[in-house]
């Protein structure tokens, strides 16, 4: 190839394992979009979170309100300061339906796993670092997270990712885009932030650096908190109380002392779940005690909350912001084992890490040809065409036009219209409802004399008489 010079310029050669690392984040990325495409055809999603999100996005670009999510009749701000869902907006006004998120989703979490092997491979040999891509990409952790239909948390493995090699490369205007962005994603980045910064400052691997994240990431989490949150609350005139201190802790009930919280995080069933996290990295996370502890904060406070919810479980979109400085401190870990152990870690952290995966038994399962009452149920609803207030089902809203007088039954009823139309189904992801649920709320409708049933089965409609 002629340069300006008059030369030839030398082609640039990538390393087989590159080309390895990138055809499979490549495939996993169609594999991951491709299986929750079929699941949202077979009617599998649900409107939370993903026509949250969506909403939320639609509502900011076409100006009925910043966040503003018709299902909660209030911002999403109200409830999670997530500045950086709004660099999405256009996507919200270009696609019709939300399965662009799930497409989004699948696409940052190969993003994620190509930064952790570039990341990887400066410190580890080849087969170490495709390993460890392959865990990321593949383990029943990161499936769980993938697989759970909308996050932008699901951002925050590729933002953490590239602010780390941004800092490590002295970018310094990259990395604190990237940092930014990443703590936008949800107000407790912010804990991992702020941990990361405190552990460059105390090993003094870059005192300013570290001192200065720190002070963003402290700043951040106070505003989110203290001023964000309860701005957009009292916005929509909602209780005062912060709904996520409320909610996952309960710190305002009485009788509920902080020594309670403790025993939670210092309790058996939690070490158990610290180390079902951890072998997502073949346990490599923990010979790197600096970079292990920039997880510890977050993931106590996942395990501090009320026993039974996901969060405490530390499964599905909570994972997110826990995997990747898990996976940076097996990196960094790693490097420290003697050089002999590199010769099998790379095959004992592709079992540890991928031998339950469900993965494979997903894609037998998935239904790749669209089910004949979900294809109905579309039919029916594309034929119906409701107009006024609608109450649906959670797993119709991401089928129905958007539009702001939209509401989901039996979640976040309090205060909800009884709506113009009532739509359920025996179909696909019933919650919260279950199958039960939804015989019963037909049959309800069925004998109230202020609806009318206007189709039977699989689609459920009723119309205000």
């Amino acid at each position: 190839m002629p340069t300006r010079e008059g030369g030839t310029r030398t082609p640039v050669s990538i390393p087989l394992a590159g080309r390895i690392a990138a055809g499979a984040c490549v495939v996993v990325c169609l594999v991951y979009a491709a299986l929750g495409l079929v699941t949202h055809r077979a009617l599998g999603t649900n409107a939370f979170d993903l026509s949250v999100f969506d909403y939320a996005l639609w509502t900011t670009g076409s100006g009925g309100g910043v966040a503003y999510v018709p299902m909660f009749r209030h911002s999403l701000f109200a409830q999670h300061f997530m500045p950086t869902l709004m660099g999405l907006v256009p996507f919200g006004r270009l696609f019709e339906s939300p399965a662009y998120l799930i497409v989004l989703q699948a696409l940052f979490h190969a993003v994620a796993g190509w930064l952790l092997f570039c990341l990887a491979r400066r410190r580890l040999s080849a087969g170490l670092s495709l390993a460890l891509l392959l865990a990321f990409l593949l383990s029943r952790r990161s499936y769980g997270a993938v697989t759970s239909y909308f996050y932008i948390e699901s951002a925050e493995p590729m933002l953490v990712f590239g602010a780390i090699l941004a800092w490590l490369d002295g970018r310094r205007a990259l990395y604190w885009t990237l940092a930014v962005l990443a703590i936008g994603c949800k107000e407790d980045m912010a804990v991992y932030f702020l941990a990361f910064g405190t552990m460059l400052a105390v090993t003094r691997r870059d005192r300013a650096t570290g001192l200065a994240t720190a002070a963003l990431a402290a700043a951040w989490l106070v505003v989110a908190l203290g001023v964000a949150i309860p701005y957009w609350r009292g916005a929509y005139g909602l209780d005062a109380v912060n709904p996520f201190l409320e909610g996952r802790y309960t710190l305002s009930s009485a009788g509920q002392p902080g020594w309670t919280l403790i025993s939670r995080v210092l309790s058996l069933p939690s070490l158990g779940k610290l180390l079902t996290i951890s072998s997502a990295t073949g346990f490599l996370c923990f010979f790197s005690p600096a970079w292990m502890a920039v997880a510890l904060p977050g993931i106590a406070l996942n395990l501090a909350a009320v026993p039974g919810t996901g969060q405490a479980g530390v499964i599905g979109h909570y994972l997110w912001p826990i995997l990747p400085w898990l996976f940076a401190a097996a990196v960094f870990g790693a490097k420290r084992l003697p050089a002999a152990w590199h010769r099998w870690l790379p095959l004992a952290v592709a079992v540890v890490a991928l031998v339950d995966t469900p993965l494979p038994r997903s894609l037998l399962r998935a239904p790749w040809r669209v089910p004949p009452d979900a294809a109905r149920v579309v039919s029916q609803l594309q034929d119906l065409r409701p107009s006024g207030t609608i109450v649906a089902q959670p797993n119709l809203v991401p089928h129905l036009p958007r539009r702001m007088a939209m509401h989901a039954r039996a979640v976040y009823s309090a205060g909800q219209p009884d709506g113009d139309w009532i739509l359920l189904t025996s179909v696909g992801d019933l919650w919260p409802l279950g199958a039960s649920g939804v015989a019963d709320d037909v049959a309800r409708l069925q004998k109230d004399p202020r609806y009318e049933q206007i189709v039977d089965g699989p689609l459920f409609a009723f119309r205000r008489r």
